[in-house]
């Protein structure tokens, strides 16, 4: 049987008002000019309509309050819900920060110790080469000794084969 406004308007009651679906409850609230979201629940409109009904005397106080507990509690437990959901949210969203920053700080440390690595390198093929030009350096200046030896050892056993007088006579 399709809804008729006007039959509810004439005599409302709970019971029908519960066997209407969203868009009939719409209705029946423009008709009183009661203010709502249209994207709010059935269960939220049909709430002002009850509450706008007692507050006009049309329907008893006591109607409202049966009515309105079992939404009342449904719209707790959804709460809670909902609460518990952004809470398990949070909770992973802290948990991949938390991981994500793991991760940045074990790049960090190895990035830390390739460079420190590198560092240690660099300083090991100075110091060889350091070493190297050390040795070079003393290679030399053994070289130049020997030479320097060398030819003052030849100068000597030059002498005593020369030695010659003015006159060119052999002096002993």
């Amino acid at each position: 049987m399709p809804f008729n406004l006007d039959k509810f308007v004439a005599s409302p009651s709970v019971e029908e008002l519960d066997s209407l679906k969203k868009s009939e409850i719409v209705k029946v609230a423009k008709h009183y000019g009661i203010e709502f979201q249209p994207l709010m629940r059935k269960d939220e409109i049909k709430r002002y309509v009850l509450e706008y009904l007692v507050d006009e005397s049309v329907l008893p106080s006591t109607v409202l309050e049966t009515a309105i507990t079992v939404p009342t509690d449904n719209t707790f437990e959804l709460k809670r819900l909902e609460i518990e959901m952004n809470k398990e949210i949070r909770l992973k969203e802290m948990e991949r920060e938390r991981e994500r920053e793991e991760r940045e700080m074990q790049k960090e440390k190895e990035e830390r110790e390739m460079q420190r690595e590198k560092e240690e390198r660099e300083m090991q093929r100075e110091k060889e080469e350091r070493e190297m030009q050390r040795e070079k350096e003393e290679r030399e200046e053994r070289e130049r000794r020997e030479v320097e030896a060398t030819r003052v050892r030849g100068h000597k056993r030059l002498r005593p084969q020369n030695r010659l007088g003015y006159w060119g006579i052999r002096c002993f």
